[in-house]
């Protein structure tokens, strides 16, 4: 097989049944998201407006592909992720749940670094090129949310040392 014919092959295939719950109760928590947004004075519109649509349509759309899903089986995987290849598409999972529960902790900066390393020697870089990108980049995205985009960020003992 070709690498072109490797990267035409789903990985896995999801029946429309799978997708169309995926997609319902994603709208079902966006609008469970929205009920807290308050309304903007002097707007006829307020800031949950074109979310609630958008979770509306969502939870249509999941509505008719789960009823209409053809019977049979839910998913289907490729051997494409069988072994190792599987395990590190897992990896890059329980990295992002990781990630999520130790940046309050840790801080910005030091959790992505780790999970920028970690996913990069995973995938079989060198040591130290793989410790340079993962300190570069999580640097690099600290200060393009923090001082571009005003996004605060988790600040950790890293942020503590650092001058801005």
């Amino acid at each position: 097989m070709h690498l072109w014919d490797a990267l035409l092959v789903d990985p896995v295939q999801f029946n429309d049944k799978v997708t169309g719950a995926f997609a319902l109760v994603g709208g079902l928590a966006i609008l469970a998201g929205t009920l807290e947004f308050r309304e903007i004075p002097g707007q006829q519109f307020g800031s949950a407006f074109f979310p609630r649509i958008i979770g509306v349509a969502m939870m249509c759309c999941g509505a008719v592909m789960a009823l209409r899903g053809a019977p049979g089986v839910l998913f289907r995987q490729s051997p494409m992720l069988r072994g190792a290849a599987g395990l590190r598409v897992l990896a890059v999972f329980i990295g992002i749940v990781l990630w999520i529960m130790l940046v309050p902790m840790a801080g910005f900066i030091a959790t992505t670094a780790v999970l920028i390393g970690g996913l990069s020697l995973l995938a079989g870089a060198s040591a130290i090129p793989a410790v340079a990108t993962a300190g570069g980049i999580s640097l690099l995205l600290s200060l393009l949310f923090s001082y571009i985009l005003r996004v605060p960020l988790p600040p950790g003992v890293v942020e503590s040392v650092l001058p801005w």
